[in-house]
Formats: structure tokens, sequence, C-alpha cells
């Protein structure tokens, strides 16, 4: 992780060719070029944010967990309609306090996400993390005609144009701050006396996601990946002080046309518009929230429930900020649907593992329908949540099984045997060594050893820098087929 020391201090300049002016000659918007378009007259300095409180169902969630030595926090917004946009500010999220947790230091780690706009078809959010007073900032866009998340990269006119957009900014760097050319930010040339020339009337690339993404782990860590654009429409790099000074480097206008891609261009309009409304395809509210491509899941699962320290399992699972899937029982849930809400309205899923525990091979098509269906009629009565996945008894099922119910079925690749030796030492060994990226772990709440286990199998995988999802979560935006078996996330 390179980390940023980030302090807002903004010095109003613009970089015309090789030259550092002030901000005042950067003039109105109408005689800049470029073909922007905006309203005369002074505007505010710096990268631009935004409140979108205009955003219907806009919310706000929380990461935190207090554990072994640390502290972390993360806040991100929840945009409904724009499940791509809030995974990746999420994961960004997510690859960080991965990072922080397996560096073993220990300490504080803060995060939240800033909006630099939310309108004209675009949605842009600088991710800001702070640990131990040094500060990693970087923005992620938002493409809403496609549907596609972006990286900084996606701005820019293709790697050409990256390192034009480099070659100017060690040059003011080095003009108007005094840095060396030894001393530039790792990923930054030397500072040159003539700049490359940027092509005349340079026509912008649309932008092929995959390469964007290809070009932006290439280029991780890259000293141009907190980049954004002011009111003005410049384009704006930030560096932090303990590197280069208490600045933010600005490109102009007229200068950065020409590095700048279709969407780039289009991000920019967006920002200088400013306008408050932005249209999303849908109100739906994004099942999931971290890409388990990028960081390591795993969903811890619990059968048989509610049990009587059921309760007490959701205390453990909260001090880390875990969610996990209860596989319950129809009839139990029936008897104590209180537990059931409250697991629920702490954010686990709650998805179904027949009425009373009978073996679904054994029964006719008939049966097993009116059976899995009792089991979510009291599920919904209990929590109110929606249908998700059917775990069968002893994952015991037939070709009869899966005709007959129209959900997926979930297995598992762990299997702890808590119901078998019920001996907390064994089930935190078999949770532990068994668990890999993608996995889906059993146990079963009814049994106070697998309880009392929970807390050290916890701590152990959150050391190796696991994220504890639901199944739901764990799938993410893979399409699950009903009557068909899974047992992990491959």
């Amino acid at each position: 992780m390179v980390w940023k020391t980030w302090k807002r201090q903004l010095f109003g300049a613009c970089l015309v060719a090789a030259v550092v002016v002030p901000l005042g000659a950067c003039t109105a918007l109408g005689e800049l070029g470029g073909g922007l378009v905006g309203e005369a007259g002074p505007l505010p300095e710096g990268l631009r944010t935004v409140d979108p409180a205009w955003i219907d169902g806009l919310s706000t969630a929380e990461h935190a967990v207090s554990a072994d030595g640390t502290t972390i926090t993360s806040t991100y917004p929840v945009v409904p309609g724009a499940v791509g946009f809030t995974v990746e500010v999420r994961t960004t999220m997510a690859e960080r306090e991965t990072e922080f947790v397996t560096g073993g230091g220990g300490g504080e780690l803060k995060q939240h996400a800033e909006f630099l706009v939310a309108s004209g078809g675009v949605l842009g959010a600088r991710v800001v993390s702070q640990a131990d007073g040094r500060t990693e900032a970087s923005t992620h866009w938002y493409d809403v005609a496609s549907g596609e998340a972006l990286p900084w990269t996606a701005l820019l006119n293709g790697e050409k144009a990256i390192e034009q957009l480099a070659a100017r900014v060690a040059l003011a760097l080095n003009k108007e701050h005094g840095v060396a050319a030894d001393a530039m930010p790792e990923g930054l040339p030397a500072p040159q006396d003539e700049l490359p020339a940027s092509p005349e009337n340079a026509d912008p690339v649309v932008v092929d996601p995959e390469e964007a993404w290809r070009i932006a782990e290439e280029r991780e860590g890259a000293p141009l990946a907190d980049l954004g654009f002011d009111a003005a429409g410049d384009l704006v790099v930030a560096f932090s002080p303990g590197e280069v000074a208490e600045e933010e480097v600005q490109v102009t206008v007229a200068d950065s046309e020409p590095l700048l891609s279709r969407f780039g261009r289009t991000a920019r309009q967006a920002v200088v518009d400013g306008e408050e409304s932005l249209s999303l395809p849908s109100d739906d509210v994004p099942g999931y929230t971290i890409d388990c491509d990028r960081v390591p899941c795993v969903a811890l699962t619990f059968d048989d429930g509610p049990g009587a320290d059921t309760g007490l399992l959701l205390e453990h699972l909260d001090a880390y900020s875990a969610k996990a899937t209860f596989y319950v029982l129809g009839q139990l849930t029936e008897h104590d649907p209180d537990t059931v809400r409250a697991a629920a309205e702490a954010g686990h899923e709650i998805a179904n593992h027949s009425w009373k525990h009978d073996n679904l091979a054994t029964k006719s098509g008939e049966a097993v329908r009116e059976d899995i269906d009792s089991t979510w009629k009291a599920i919904e009565e209990a929590a109110g949540v929606e249908r998700t996945t059917v775990r069968p008894p002893y994952g015991s099922f037939n070709e009869t099984t899966q005709a007959n119910i129209d959900y997926p079925l979930i297995l598992w690749d762990v299997d702890t045997l808590d119901w078998q030796h019920r001996n907390t030492e064994k089930t935190v060994e078999a949770a532990v060594s068994g668990t890999q990226p993608g996995s889906i772990v059993l146990f079963h709440d009814i049994h106070r050893p697998t309880v009392d286990a929970i807390p050290e199998v916890l701590s152990k995988l959150y050391a190796k820098g696991y994220h504890f999802v639901t199944v739901t979560e764990l799938f993410g935006d893979r399409t699950l087929e009903p009557g068909q078996a899974y047992t992990r996330r491959d």
C-alpha cells in the first residue's frame, strides 16, 4: 500500500505547458477552450466534492471492528440502482482493511468516501483511508449508461496520455515546489525542460473497461490515482505533504483536454455543470457490497437453529462486524420468532433448512414442496425477509428434491463436524485450517461448544484478512440456478 498524507491546502495554480501561473490567469470557462461548457465567474479552487442528497434512497453503511489490537471503521455509500459503484467503493476499502490487518502492526484505520460527482450520468467518489497519521486516497468512477465501475485511468486517453500527465505533474512539482528529480514520488518521471507535445485535435477514446482496469492494476499505487476535477474543469492531482508539498497540482482545461477519454470529458462536464439530479436504472438496493474475487471472503453458516445460545452467537459475530447465514428449521422458527428476527435485524441472512430436519431425499416431490414452502412462510412471518437459498438436511438430496425446490441448494466445503465431537478446540481447528477464500463453513448453533468456538474462529480468520459475508454476498453477481447444489465460491 502506498500511503499518502492528505491535507487539502489548495494553491490555485494552473499549468500551461511548463509554466506555473496564478489561478486568476485561467480566466472564465468560456475563455479556456477545449470544448467545455460552463458559466463564467470566480469558482472555488481544488478537487470538487458534493453532498448528493438528491439521490433517492441513498444511505450510508458502516463496517466497524475493534478487536485483537486493531480498530477499523469504514463508512461507505450504498446507492440504489448502482450496484457496481457501491461494490467498487466498499471493495476498495476492504482491500485496504485486509492489508492493514495482515500487516500485523495493529492500530486504527478510518475510511470514508467523498462524492466527486453524482449527475450527468456519472458517479465519482474519492476513497480516503487514514492510519497512524498517514493517508491514502484514490478516485473511483461509474458510468450509469453502461453500469461499469471504472478506475482513475478511465478518465484518460490511454497509456500515452497517462505518461503525458505524469510529465506535466513532474514539471510542476519541480518548478513550483522545488522537488528535485531524484525526490519525485515513485511513478513520476524526472522533470524535463520541454514537455512531450500533446496531440492536436486528439479524438477521445471510448473507454474499454477491461483495458482501463488492466492499466490501473499495472500502476497500482501510482501518484496519479487521486485524480479528479475542480469546479472550473481543471484536472486535479493530489499529493501528500510528506512526499512533495501540502498542495494539489492542477492542469488547465486547455492542457488536459487532449489527455481525457470520452468518459473523462463526460465526467468533467458533469462536475462543472453541478446539476443536482441523477437518473439511475432502478431503485433496487444492492444485494451485496463486496467483490469476493478481490478480497478473501468466507461464509460462516449455522444450521438447525434457532437455539438457546443463538443470541450469544449474535454478540460474538457483532464484535467483528461479521455477517453469517442461518439455515433455520421452520418448526423452531415458529416457536422462537424473536431470535430469528433479531438475527435478520443484525444484518444476517436467514435461509431455509426444512421444517423439522427430515431427509428430503426420502420425500415425494409434493412433500418436498410443502416442507420448504411451510418453512419459508415461518421465516417470512418471523423476519419478513426475502427467500434466498435452501440447505437440505444432512446435505441429502436427489433428482426429485432438485426438481421440486425452486431455490439454489447450498452445501459446504468445510465441515467442522461440531455436531459429532461437540468440542470447542476441534471446531476451531477444523474451521481455521480448512477455510480458503470462497469457503462455506458448516456449524450448528444449537451446540454451546460451537458457539464458544466462534470468537477464536473469528479472531484467527480476521488476522488472515478474511471478510465474513453471507452466502448471498459470497456469490455476489453470480447467478445461482434453482435446484443446483453449490459448495463454495470458485
